[in-house]
């Protein structure tokens, strides 16, 4: 054979030997995939792989899922979206089934698959990928795993080093989990890094990525950023709060444009602009294109009611731009004193006290509030006086210590009438009035100036009368929708029969609220209602040296109650709304 014929031949083998399927890795000595990239189609369907094992192998948990109640982040072997028959097995060649629903949107995920050291990926992909243009409401309306092209202002930068942030457009906010820095990685400082965008707060970004829902908040995850169009504008000053007292406060802001121009909300008759000056940048060889400055000096009234907040747009323009920034104004609440407030009324106790201390006779300037349980009726209301005359306890029990409701007015200071709700023994009640210390021996509220402020029935679920878990369970299942939360707070009674992970969900000093399942004894059925972040008795966070809750303790928590729908697993899960929950009794202790 002539030389050029067997170098030919020794070409083509090499040839041959060179060439592989695009979507097949080189197989690992000990783990072998058939394929990298399989598709399931978006109206639902299985695709199969093949796994060649020397030894054991199994999913890693690689899927981000969220974050803990801590706010740790979580991660699973496989999206919420997708479901594997096996996601562990032993050597040799195994099969696995992957499932996936109909979808409304293109969504993908890179599994990994390991036996010791070594890994395999794979990568899963339904329906199409192409980012829609959208708006924040569209974004927020949509389904989850759909990848959306959005554009609008930072809002607020929450973390550097992941690239988490706001981001706002007329029509809503949503948050940003994750930004990928200028090289396309995650978790690498993407805002202020080496690789970072260097965007800031005002600046308007436009972003891609698939949404994702984590309780209520709608996130796009693991963004890539397309552009940055740098503010104009910037708010030196951090965001404030003021006292009660109000006063005058500056705003110095930064900007480039021409001018820099503050606008209170039209419904904001608290704060005046009362001037504003100008400083003019001054160039350097560095900075040869200086921001100037503008100080936006505010007055802000005293306040008398409740805390308020007011949301000032400060902006700049040029010949092409607006930038614009939000920026938040806080008053504090005017607080009364202890006993004057609806929100923290004397205890029947504490209101024996200060109205027997009273000169006889002598009724107060001021109102004050009482609560307790209705124990004895003298008479009930009657549209012929429109008042009752009733008495309470702190326990409803009537051999406990007694305050007399007298010649009491109904809601907002109004006379009852036909049709108004009607008062029992067992009812729950709040007064607010002025008091008396008739004849300088009976504790009471002054005739006809005082009124009914809140009345809760004697039914299930009230103090008298908690609910057990099961009934706790019916009442949030027949009674609210996915994600609705009730306006009142309930009491639900039980045992503690189980706490998961102890080191996280018992009280401890870093957060001072814990969480546990409680049941009752005589529920044949086991109903274990999830008590979710409660903090302690008195409703106050648990410190160092208070009593630990352990299984088996009775308690009586006060509660918010909601319907929370667990968007990995599609559980519904009736509980407490966290941290409006408190421990009102432990083992028959109360404070």
């Amino acid at each position: 054979m002539k030389l050029k014929y067997i170098f030919g031949l020794v070409l083509a083998a090499l040839m041959a030997v060179g060439c592989s399927d695009d979507n097949t890795v080189d197989p690992l000595a000990s783990i072998a995939i058939d394929q990298t990239f399989v598709s399931i189609p978006v109206e639902g369907g299985d695709a199969t792989i093949t796994i060649t094992a020397q030894g054991d192998w199994a999913f890693d948990k690689v899927i981000s899922a969220g974050k803990d109640a801590d706010g740790k982040a979580i991660f699973t072997e496989l999206p919420a979206w997708l479901t594997a028959d096996k996601i562990s097995g032993n050597a040799g060649q195994t099969t696995v089934t992957l499932h996936a629903d109909a979808t409304e949107a293109g969504r993908e995920a890179e599994l990994r698959i390991a036996t010791g050291t070594d890994k395999q990926f794979i990568i899963v992909r339904q329906g199409s990928l192409d980012a829609s243009e959208a708006t924040c409401a569209d974004v927020i309306a949509a389904p989850d795993g759909k990848t959306f092209r959005v554009t609008g202002t930072v809002a607020t930068i929450l973390n550097t080093q992941y690239g988490n942030w706001d981001l706002e457009d007329e029509t809503g906010t949503i948050r940003i989990y994750g930004t990928n820095d200028k090289e396309g990685k995650k978790g690498n400082n993407p805002i202020d890094g080496a690789d970072g965008w260097g965007f800031e707060v005002g600046d308007v970004v436009t972003v891609e990525g698939p949404k994702s829902t984590y309780g209520t908040t709608v996130e796009l995850v693991d963004v890539t950023v397309i552009s940055v169009k740098k503010s104009l504008l910037k708010v030196v000053t951090p965001e404030q709060t003021v006292g009660i007292e109000g006063g005058d406060i500056d705003v110095k802001l930064a900007y480039k444009g021409s001018g820099a121009y503050a606008a209170l909300p039209a419904d904001c008759d608290w704060i005046t602009i009362t001037g504003e000056d100008y400083v003019a940048g001054k160039a350097t060889l560095f900075e040869p294109n200086p921001a100037d400055t503008a100080i936006v000096h505010l007055r802000i009234a005293p306040n008398a009611g409740n805390g308020r907040k007011a949301a000032i747009d400060f902006s700049s323009s040029n010949a092409s731009t607006t930038s614009t920034i939000t920026w938040t104004l806080t008053q504090d609440a005017f607080t009364l004193p202890h006993g004057q407030s609806v929100d923290d009324p004397y205890t029947v106790s504490e209101a024996l006290a200060f109205v027997s201390s009273l000169e006889a006779g002598k009724t107060t300037d001021e109102d004050y509030c009482v609560t307790g349980i209705i124990c004895a009726i003298k008479y009930t209301f009657s549209a012929q006086y429109g008042t009752a005359t009733f008495f309470i306890s702190e326990d409803g029990n009537p051999e406990s210590e007694q305050f007399q409701i007298y010649s009491c007015y109904y809601f907002e200071n109004q006379p009852w009438k036909d049709g108004d709700q009607q008062i029992e023994i067992g009812d729950e009640v709040v007064v607010k009035g002025k008091m008396i210390n008739y004849n300088g021996n009976t504790p009471e509220t002054a005739s006809k100036q005082a009124y009914l402020a809140s009345l809760k029935k004697s039914g299930p679920g009230s103090r008298l009368r908690p609910f057990t878990a099961d009934e706790a369970t019916d009442f949030i299942m027949n009674n609210l929708e996915v994600g609705q939360s009730t306006d009142d707070e309930y009491y639900i009674a039980g045992e503690i029969v189980r706490i998961d992970n102890p080191e996280k969900n018992l009280f401890n000093a870093e957060y001072g609220n814990a969480s546990f399942y409680i049941a009752d004894d005589d529920d044949p059925a086991n109903t274990q209602f999830y008590v979710y972040r409660t903090y302690y008795l008195g409703n106050r966070k648990w410190v160092e040296g208070d009593t630990q809750i352990q299984e088996g303790d009775q308690v009586v928590v006060c509660a918010k109650l909601t319907k929370y729908k667990d968007n990995k697993t599609g559980n519904i899960i009736p509980e407490t709304v966290q941290k409006a929950t408190y421990i009102y009794s432990l083992n028959g202790k109360k404070q």
